[in-house]
């Protein structure tokens, strides 16, 4: 039942953050059942985010327009750089780690109005973290939670 509840909680999380639902289930070493709740996580993220993305800025902007106005910072000159250089790729790239998926999927929004394109993009990226972190747990059944006990046993 714990393993139930972990796995939701997860695939929820994984809705908004996909590498802290992966770094997550690592920790808890849910195995197979945590990483396809993050994954199913991810993917509901992406889709819901692609189609409610629209409505949901037009509603922050118009509830909070000083807010949610359009103003530059340092991060969003970094996420135009990586449109300009990179495109719709690009963004989708980090969104996974570095970006959480609402904000990936919403300025990629901001690119295209191509929502199958933003999937395909997301997804692919989404899959190539997934692979990339959940591989050396799987293979090399590294466990991080025993990594941080001996950083603190010393």
């Amino acid at each position: 039942m714990e393993n139930v509840l972990s796995s939701i909680l997860i695939l929820l999380g994984s809705i908004i953050k996909f590498s802290m639902g992966t770094l997550t289930a690592i920790a808890a070493d849910l195995g197979i059942t945590g990483s396809l709740a993050n994954v199913i996580g991810g993917i509901i993220g992406i889709v819901l985010f692609t189609y409610l993305g629209g409505f949901i800025q037009e509603f922050l902007a118009y509830k909070f327009p000083k807010k949610f106005g359009r103003k530059f910072s340092s991060s969003t000159r970094f996420l135009v750089k990586v449109k300009q250089r990179f495109g719709l790729n690009g963004i989708a790239a980090i969104t996974p780690i570095f970006l959480s998926i609402p904000v990936g999927v919403m300025f990629a929004l901001a690119l295209t109005h191509d929502k199958k394109k933003i999937m395909i993009a997301m997804f692919s990226s989404m899959f190539f973290w997934a692979i990339l972190l959940f591989l050396p747990y799987f293979l090399f059944d590294i466990s991080v939670m025993d990594m941080v006990r001996q950083l603190f046993e010393h």
